[in-house]
């Protein structure tokens, strides 16, 4: 070592130039170490295969409020950093210089959305904005929302507050159009065009597997499960058709599970979750059914007023989409029915 060299000498150093000696020496073996930090190899992780299983695997998350990595995600910032220089421009120009896509989710809307990390898949309407990104080679970042409710606390209303408002994202996914959407205007939002649409279905088992429409049920005089206090518990009212009610789609669908109705509407998004979650449940949809106009409505994403050219860009990836397809093999996917979205008024 050349400090132990220089320490052999016949005339003696004094201790501070042995410190400046030493000193000197570290510090050149330290740039030597940071030099190799930057060369190191690249790790490749391979993902383990998963075989298949019968039954469902619940997700790590089910209460994204409770959860520390989905808290982490509920800020008033986005989770990726924004270069100042982009800070201030328009939602597509960011997008375009960042080369990802900002949007908020809910945390649990299955199958549209969850907080999986490690159950895949995330959601039919995360994976349809992934393909939308990959096929320009954008990512994308999710930060969730408590979108449970329509309106007031928690719903879009104040969910707009903590997430677009604060430009943590720049589209929010998750929305349906039903006509009642008083909190757009005063948080200047848009929609885009429809890329689906969704409604209570007719699902039978049993005894009432040969029925097709909810007037074979009203002529045959057999009881329809619905969830309460829902629009399918008002128009089976309205319309005279026998029902029971029950808290919830997945209280119908437990009780059919029971045998205590052979016949319900639910809502088209929760087969899905049905079947995963009971998977001895033996009911089926209604061969060709169709929802009724009433209890039809379009599944749709919201930005900013402001920007014209970003909601333009997601109404043409929608229409192409729908043109080839792709959204109604990812709605099969997921396992639940396709149904294309319904005229709008202009």
């Amino acid at each position: 070592m050349q400090v132990e060299a220089l320490s052999r000498r016949s005339r003696p150093l004094s201790l501070a130039a042995h410190l400046l000696l030493i000193a000197a020496t570290l510090a050149g073996s330290i740039g030597a170490v940071a030099q190799d930090v930057f060369d190191l190899q690249p790790e490749y992780v391979y993902a383990r295969h998963r075989k298949a299983r019968m039954g469902y695997t619940k997700p790590e998350v089910f209460d994204p409020l409770s959860d520390r990595l989905s808290r982490a995600g509920m800020k008033d910032f986005p989770p990726t950093a924004v270069p100042e220089e982009l800070k201030t421009v328009d939602a597509m120009t960011r997008i375009k210089g960042m080369g990802r896509i900002m949007a908020c989710a809910d945390g649990w809307f299955w199958p549209f959305s969850r907080t999986a990390r490690k159950n895949e898949p995330p959601g039919l309407e995360i994976e349809l904005l992934q393909i939308i990104a990959k096929k320009h080679g954008w990512e994308v970042d999710i930060s969730w929302v408590n979108m449970v409710t329509r309106f007031g606390p928690g719903g879009p209303g104040g969910a707009y507050s903590r997430s677009i408002n604060k430009g943590v994202c720049d589209i929010v996914l998750g929305l349906t159009v039903s006509g009642d959407d008083h909190h757009m205007e005063p948080n200047q939002l848009s929609f885009t065009s429809p890329f689906m649409s969704t409604g209570f279905v007719l699902v039978t088992q049993g005894s009432a597997k040969g029925l097709r429409t909810l007037d074979d049920a009203k002529t045959q005089n057999i009881k329809v499960g619905v969830p309460a206090y829902s629009p399918m518990s008002e128009y089976a009212e309205e319309n005279g058709i026998p029902h029971s009610t029950f808290f919830q789609n997945y209280q119908v669908i437990d009780a059919m599970v029971r045998g205590e109705v052979d016949a319900a509407m639910i809502w088209s998004g929760s087969i899905s979750q049905a079947k995963l979650e009971r998977p001895e449940a033996e009911f089926e949809m209604a061969r060709g059914y169709v929802p009724v106009p009433e209890m039809r409505w379009n599944s749709a994403w919201v930005v900013k007023n402001k920007e014209a050219e970003l909601l333009q860009f997601i109404d043409e990836s929608f229409a192409q989409m729908l043109k080839s397809g792709e959204i109604k093999r990812l709605c099969e996917r997921y396992g639940i029915p396709f149904y294309p979205p319904v005229p709008m008024d202009p």
